[in-house]
């Protein structure tokens, strides 16, 4: 029965608004519907919420997998089509009687972006130049002597090029510089959780030599990255990226502006 209910719900969810009527009868009237950061109650507003809300036009696009039984739950199964970007649906149905009494959605993630050549975006740029003052330092990983990532955070991040980044080192005998001689491997995350944008980047760090890089990344450091060390005593570090991936923030439709860059992809 609870096979054969949950094709009759997955029949009228696709149906669109004109099977609202179908839908809300097969639902309990005290139905919840929860998904990621929201939650209706009722019949009539849960049959609203699944046919308009934010996953609503997403589920029509969607191919559903026949149900599945669960336990005591029925989970229902949409992947996205070959030919579109969607992200897919995971639908797990509670029941109470012959209706439906709970429903919990939740998004599967998004395929990958299609890799680009590296070529960090003006509005990346700024989110990584300001990352200190606007109170989202950025976490940088390296490789310690026995093989251990090491996490810390670095307030003098900033973009170098469209394809490196920089920081200011102020022990320049550290056990930081020690390690990305012995292994230049490192990682870095930037994450603003109000916007929740979130980026990832993979490359090799070094220092550099020259003295008007040197003169130009101490510069650029925030106020209080320099104020630390006045007189300069510390180093310049280059880090040249191999891998750059995230995305400027979460919507109803899941991920904003994803990127996907590589050393070596192709231009597009």
């Amino acid at each position: 029965m609870k096979l054969a209910l949950a094709s009759r719900f997955q029949k009228a969810r696709a149906g669109g608004p004109q099977e609202r009527g179908a839908l809300v009868d097969l639902l309990h009237p005290e139905a919840r519907y929860v998904t990621l950061g929201k939650e209706v109650a009722g019949a009539q507003a849960v049959a609203d919420e699944l046919l308009g809300g934010g996953n609503g036009e997403l589920a029509r696009r969607l191919q559903w997998q026949p149900p599945q039984a669960v336990d005591a739950q029925v989970r229902l199964t949409g992947v996205r089509r070959a030919d579109t970007r969607d992200r897919g649906l995971v639908v797990t149905l509670g029941f109470e009687g012959n209706t439906i009494v709970l429903l919990q959605e939740q998004r599967t993630p998004a395929p990958p972006a299609e890799a680009q050549a590296i070529r960090l975006p003006d509005a990346l740029k700024r989110r990584i130049d300001n990352a200190l003052v606007e109170r989202h330092p950025m976490l940088l990983a390296h490789v310690g002597p026995d093989a251990q990532p090491i996490l810390s955070f670095r307030g003098s991040v900033q973009v170098f090029s469209d394809d490196q980044l920089a920081l200011w080192i102020r022990a320049a005998d550290g056990n930081f510089l020690r390690a990305i001689r012995a292994n230049p491997r490192v990682a870095l995350m930037y994450r603003d959780e109000g916007t929740k944008a979130t980026y990832q980047f993979q490359g090799r760090a070094r220092v550099t030599a020259d003295e008007g890089d040197r003169q130009r990344i101490f510069q650029r450091a925030p106020a209080a990255e320099r104020a630390h060390d006045f007189a300069m005593l510390g180093v310049a570090v280059v880090v040249d990226l191999d891998r750059v991936e995230g995305y400027a923030g979460l919507g109803p439709q899941g991920q904003v502006d994803g990127i996907r860059m590589l050393r070596d992809a192709q231009p597009q």
